[in-house]
């Protein structure tokens, strides 16, 4: 049972105040912050570069981060650094801009794009030191290994994956989460979730997986309806959903992902769908087409999050929980994506292809994965 977590991690509000001694510690003369343009519109970006700045760093910023990065924005950045002398890239962002972040650290001791080291532990030289600060409260990526990023000329998702991936550091900051609107925080917290579900019912879960998982999913059911209906007067409710997302990052990062994963990075890299939404409309149709694989599994979920109840079907309980928060989030339909169909054998194929597919709790093709886009639209 390998776990492996070699990110030091600092939960609490505030944290982001140690970025500045953290960042002194490397003693890095130069300095790359990563973010998206949304994050121009909160003081977070400012803050970051004024600690950096503050602890004796020349600082640039790339701050055109898609929200599914492109192979190329990443590149063109990782050359920068490379060529430009960065010494430490710090990602402050929802997962797109940690992942993006991650490949630029990799890019800074690496020669070529990304695209050459698709796959796990094909790059030969340690990435430069990398800080991770999470905005949302979902992608997790701030404890795991792989960087996902969009190769825009086959319209297809990539995952760079090595040891070295993982960031030195992550400062868990619920203030963060104050400038998040409502349904993002509904939409980035489904995806903490599906997070935790796919760790906890795919092949490769583990009792350490499963522990986090379980932690994770009850945290998300109990405050996740308060801190979308007020992300910014309930500190309570935002602190225990950006931990859960962080919980269920390291969940999956010591297991993996499954079929709402593989659905929607084809989704993302096809369409450009933002990775959180396409996860959260995903979630409970996927599982429910797993039901019976893995009713062992969602039952245990049912009795670890919901101990006081006693249905007679727990595994169809916890699948009617995961149906009832999507829709009190009011999460929009499949069909709000407007995707083709002529598109769903595309998407079917590539489902399969994806590297997490062998980990699904039951054998899935393209066929299966078309009958579900079938059946969704």
């Amino acid at each position: 049972m390998p776990f492996r977590l070699p990110t030091r991690v600092e939960i609490a509000p505030g944290s982001l105040a140690r970025l500045e001694p953290l960042a002194r510690g490397f003693e890095a003369s130069r300095a790359l912050l990563v973010h998206d343009p949304g994050l121009l519109a909160t003081p977070w970006p400012a803050r970051a570069r004024a600690a950096l700045i503050s602890a004796g760093c020349a600082v640039e910023v790339a701050d055109d981060i898609e929200a599914n990065p492109r192979h190329t924005t990443v590149n063109a950045w990782g050359e920068r650094a490379r060529s430009g002398g960065i010494g430490l890239v710090v990602g402050l962002g929802g997962g797109s801009a940690l992942d993006a972040a991650k490949a630029i650290a990799m890019l800074a001791a690496n020669p070529g794009g990304c695209e050459l080291y698709e796959g796990r532990n094909r790059f030969a030289a340690k990435p430069v030191p990398f800080l991770a600060v999470p905005t949302t409260c979902g992608t997790g990526s701030e404890v795991t290994w792989v960087s996902v990023i969009t190769r825009l000329d086959q319209r297809r998702k990539i995952s760079v994956k090595g040891d070295g991936m993982f960031p030195d550091h992550a400062l868990i900051d619920a203030n963060l989460l104050a400038t998040l609107p409502p349904h993002l925080i509904a939409w980035t917290s489904v995806d903490a979730l599906t997070h935790a579900v796919e760790a906890a019912t795919c092949s490769e879960a583990n009792p350490v997986s499963d522990a986090l998982a379980e932690k994770a999913c009850a945290l998300i059911f109990r405050y996740l309806r308060r801190a979308a209906a007020d992300p910014k007067g309930d500190a309570e409710a935002r602190e225990a959903i950006l931990r859960a997302a962080t919980l269920a990052g390291m969940a999956f990062g010591n297991a993996d992902v499954a079929g709402v994963h593989c659905l929607s990075e084809s989704l993302g890299g096809l369409f450009d769908v933002p990775h959180g939404l396409a996860n959260a409309i995903l979630l409970a149709p996927v599982m429910r087409s797993h039901r019976e694989a893995a009713r062992a599994k969602l039952e245990a979920l049912h009795a670890a999050v919901f101990p006081q109840d006693a249905p007679k079907d727990p595994a169809e309980a916890f699948l009617q929980r995961i149906e009832e928060l999507v829709s009190d989030l009011k999460i929009p339909s499949f069909g709000s994506l407007e995707i083709p169909r002529e598109a769903f054998a595309e998407i079917a194929k590539q489902s399969e292809g994806n590297n997490s597919n062998p980990s699904n709790p039951r054998a899935m093709t393209a066929a299966d994965y078309l009958e579900l886009l079938e059946r969704l639209s």
